[in-house]
């Protein structure tokens, strides 16, 4: 006759309790169950909680495994009845239907969608560059939107549907990643965009959702848009360091400055990247995250250095990108505070104890990342420069969109267009 028995196996606190189903000698399966116990408190030659009093929820945890014997040993014999074979996926199917588990492959679940997307995501195609794959920051982005929403339902104690994602939802989802997860405002508003672009694909395939879908949108609150003046480049570049590591930081970042790249490109140029063109050198590269082919013309500062290491770039910190990168932000900020730039600015930056964004007034350097080299070349050079030619340089897909990241209005356009024609009448007027 078929028995059950329990194990607790490992020492760490808490442990899961495995069930064991002994059939005869050929047939003994073992499963772990959802029942957590300190190993301290089970007995593994007797299968039982100890009778301990300091073990205050024993009575509570017997009960369930009591329960569960009965359940299993109930299904086995209606397995037996039926013919039905069994081995150890039997017995995991057994435990989980006793406790409800939710399938994996039960992807009306939230969190199992976000599971299969991310899954696709590592076979999507990308309509603009015909690339197969996203990127790995695209990747990581959708995880942690499904950590979020795995840690909201241990928050509310609930397992959430597709169809749950409604303006409800939404509300109480935003709450909690602001008052519990301690978000900043405009991180709290991405994850929403995160999560509806989530549902709209299961959408997309068939899966029922909430009515109000359309209705649960993210946000974005305008924050200071930080930037390098030419003066402050200026600045940066004239000051002296004796650390080896600190001269190729402030190398770096105002060549970032004039060439307006992400440090997923900046850092990863070489002298193969320089080419002649018509007696004019170029910068020229293929943006990691566009798949855009950029030729940028050499600015007088960016040959200046080139030539101090006899045409090549700055030397990098590591052969791991992502180390160089935490490193390069790292060193830019003593860059910047070397640099004297203390002026006082509203702002926002990641606070070294709590790891999360904190907004505020601070002194300039310590607001300074590796995104300013980007954001100062867009922001410098506008009016200056025509406007497609900025955005063929900085990948952004569209003039509005370039306009909003550097913080302008088409206000603005039409007066650098005002600025224009001016310049034309005067120039006519002279003639």
């Amino acid at each position: 006759m078929a028995s059950v028995k329990f194990q607790v196996r490992g020492k760490r606190n808490p442990s899961k309790i495995t069930a064991r189903l002994i059939i005869d000698k050929d047939n003994d399966f073992r499963r772990s169950t959802p029942i957590l116990v300190n190993p301290r408190y089970f007995n593994n030659k007797g299968g039982k909680v100890r009778q301990i009093a300091e073990f205050t929820d024993k009575l509570s945890v017997q009960e369930k495994l009591d329960d569960l014997r009965h359940y299993i040993i109930q299904e086995y014999n209606k397995a037996v009845a039926n013919s039905t074979y069994i081995n150890s996926d039997w017995l995991q199917n057994c435990i989980d239907s006793k406790f409800e588990v939710v399938k994996k492959t039960d992807h009306n679940i939230l969190t199992n969608y976000c599971e299969l997307y991310v899954d696709r995501l590592k076979h999507k195609t990308n309509d603009k560059t015909g690339e197969v794959g996203s990127s790995k920051a695209t990747i990581t982005k959708y995880n942690t939107i499904k950590t979020k929403i795995e840690n909201f339902e241990k928050h509310t104690r609930k397992k959430y549907r597709l169809t749950d994602v409604n303006l409800k939802f939404r509300n109480a989802f935003l709450k909690y990643l602001l008052e519990k997860d301690k978000l900043a405002r405009n991180t709290a508003g991405r994850y929403l965009k995160f999560l509806k672009t989530i549902c709209l694909d299961a959408q997309r395939y068939g899966y029922q959702v909430s009515p109000e879908l359309p209705l649960v949108k993210g946000f974005k609150v305008e924050v200071e848009k930080i930037y390098l003046t030419f003066d402050e480049i200026e600045k940066i570049s004239n000051t002296e360091f004796e650390e080896e590591h600190y001269k190729a930081a402030r190398d770096w970042l105002v060549i970032g400055c004039f060439i307006g790249q992400r440090v997923s490109d900046l850092l990863k140029l070489t002298n193969e990247n320089i080419v002649k063109y018509k007696g004019r050198n170029f910068i020229e590269l293929v943006q990691q995250k566009t798949k855009t082919k950029v030729t940028i013309l050499i600015h007088p500062k960016v040959e200046e250095i080139l030539k101090k290491y006899k045409w090549d770039f700055p030397p990098k910190y590591s052969k791991n990108f992502d180390s160089s990168k935490a490193k390069f932000n790292l060193y830019i900020k003593h860059v910047a505070f070397e640099a004297g730039l203390e002026e006082k600015i509203e702002g926002a930056k990641i606070h070294e104890k709590k790891n999360r964004k904190e907004s505020g007034v601070f002194p300039k350097w310590q607001l300074v990342t590796s995104h300013i080299c980007r954001r100062s070349f867009a922001t410098n050079h506008y009016g200056e420069l025509p406007t497609p030619l900025l955005i063929n340089v900085t990948g952004h897909s569209t003039e509005r969109e370039f306009l909003n990241y550097i913080g302008k209005t088409p206000i603005d356009y039409a007066d650098q267009m005002a600025s224009y024609w001016d310049r034309l009448t005067n120039k006519n007027d002279d003639n």
